[in-house]
Parts: structure tokens; sequence; C-alpha cells
């Protein structure tokens, strides 16, 4: 199975949210990284076929589906940032009318019904309303739905986003389970969420891709860009004012800065193993300040 890119570009007036990107993707889970206005979520809303782009095209094993239509789209799941969900619905009955609105017949639904609860964890909440359900709940009871109709490609568009750490690795441990044979899509800018589930990060900004790569590889790339350094109280100003400054620790021996910068910030500065955030911070620190 493969989705092919081309070309892809969105105008928002004058505005170019997406500007003509090409990407392949295949079976596993790819990491879209970037910050608010990079163009992460207009993408997925054209993947998930709800919104249509100015240009290019998406083709579904050479197919674009743009002629697929309901095909296509009978082959995804796709859950947004924010899922409407009915509070007085019990978790149950939500997913069976969820269900009924993709046309899967009222025996088939039930046992499908059955079979994602118990994957997503709710199996036993399932006569529970859902306004009495955490945050955490909530998120995965949107999974639940984007999986009732056994999508080949599933989209998520920040799923962790106000969770806290522990329904976040729930949640990544459930995208990384349900990935072997389908195209996952998720979005974040919580580096976490991805750095160990992802088997390729894209990394968006300002609506262009700028790069595809392995973990590990985008992580190769920042060798001798990531360093530590301890100084004095006094110098933290100057530091913080002429290099990208990720962490500050004070300690009884001065005070402890993660520094992202591409030689040597001072010949005191030890050069340090880079993840995940330092990439993020690496590409987007000046977007996010600005």
């Amino acid at each position: 199975m493969k989705l092919l890119i081309e070309q892809l570009t969105k105008e928002f007036g004058d505005k170019k949210v997406l500007n003509q990107i090409d990407l392949e993707l295949t079976t596993g889970v790819y990491g879209i990284l970037g910050a608010n206005g990079s163009g992460k979520t207009t993408l997925m809303r054209i993947l998930a076929s709800v919104m249509k782009p100015t240009s290019g095209r998406v083709l579904l094993d050479g197919e674009d589906i743009a002629v697929l239509k309901e095909q296509y789209r009978d082959l995804i799941g796709y859950l947004p940032q924010q899922v409407g969900l009915y509070k007085s619905f019990k978790a149950e009955k939500f997913l069976l009318y969820i269900a009924s609105l993709k046309g899967i017949a009222k025996e088939e639904a039930k046992v499908k019904v059955a079979e994602v609860l118990e994957l997503v964890g709710l199996g036993e909440y399932k006569k529970e309303k859902i306004g009495k359900f955490s945050g955490g709940m909530k998120r995965r009871i949107g999974i639940a739905q984007a999986l009732l109709n056994d999508p080949v490609i599933l989209i998520v568009d920040e799923p962790t986003a106000g969770l806290d750490p522990k329904e976040r690795i729930r949640f990544r441990n459930l995208l990384s389970q349900i990935s072997s044979n389908r195209i996952v899509l998720l979005s974040t800018h919580i580096v976490s969420d991805i750095e160990y589930i992802a088997k390729e990060v894209l990394i968006l900004k300002e609506g262009q891709l700028v790069k595809k790569e392995t973990p590990q590889k985008l992580l190769h790339g920042l060798k001798q860009k990531v360093w530590s350094l301890v100084v004095q109280q006094e110098e933290v100003l100057s530091f913080q004012r002429n290099y990208r400054v990720s962490n500050i620790i004070r300690l009884e021996e001065g005070v402890h800065m993660r520094i992202i910068h591409e030689g040597k910030p001072h010949s005191r500065a030890k050069e340090e193993t880079p993840n995940l955030e330092d990439l993020y911070l690496y590409y987007f620190d000046e977007e996010e300040s600005g």
C-alpha cells in the first residue's frame, strides 16, 4: 500500500498554507512535526478527504483519491483535534451510532464496537456516559470511532494535547500497536509522542516539507549542535540573548544550560547527545517566539 502526495498546495486567499508538498507514505507510523501555523492540520484534513487542495493530488496505489471518493473514505479513519462527542451517550451507544453513520451493518457493528472498546482499554466502561470520562478516555473513544471501519489509513491530529504523561504513553503505545498493517499519520508538537514509535518524521515549516527522515538520521544531523555549559547567574541573560537555550537548571555549582548552536558556544561547553526536543527547537524556535 502506498499513499503518494504530488505537488500538494493549499491557499486561503493570498496565503499559501501548503506549498508544493511531495511525499510518499507506506505502512507504519509517520510523525508530523511543526509549529502552529506550519500547515499540519491542513495537510491532515486534505489526506482525510474533508478538504480539497488548491492544486496537486493524492494517489492511493496509483489512483487519485478525488476520483475514488467514497471508496477512499471507506479506507480511512480520522481523529481531528476536536472530535464531536455526545456527553449524554454511553460509550457503547455512541460507537454504535457512529458505526451506523459509517454504514456498518447492525450485527457487524455490535461485534466491531466490542472489539474497539477492548482495544482502547474501555471495555469495562461501555455502559458509562462519555460526559464522565477523563480527557484521556475521551481521546481513546475518539480513536475507537476512527477504527470502527478497520481503516488502512489512520490520521490523528494532535491526539495527546492536554493529556497527562501516563495517558500520553498509553495513547502512543496504542498507535504503535495498531500500525503493523496501516499507514498511521500522527500530527503533534509534543516530540516525545513520536520519538520512539515513528519510522519517519516529517518536518513542516511555513507550509513546506523541509525534512523527511528516520528519527535516528534527523538526530545524527544535530551532531555538534547541542551543548551543555555551567555558567554563573549573571551570565545567564547574555547566553539567552545570543543562543537558543533549551534548558536551565540552577544547582549549587552554577547554572546548567543546554544550548543549541552550530558551533561550540564557549570553550567550557561539552557536546551532548541530541534528542527530538533539541530538533524541534533547532527548526522552530524563531517561529514560536515570533
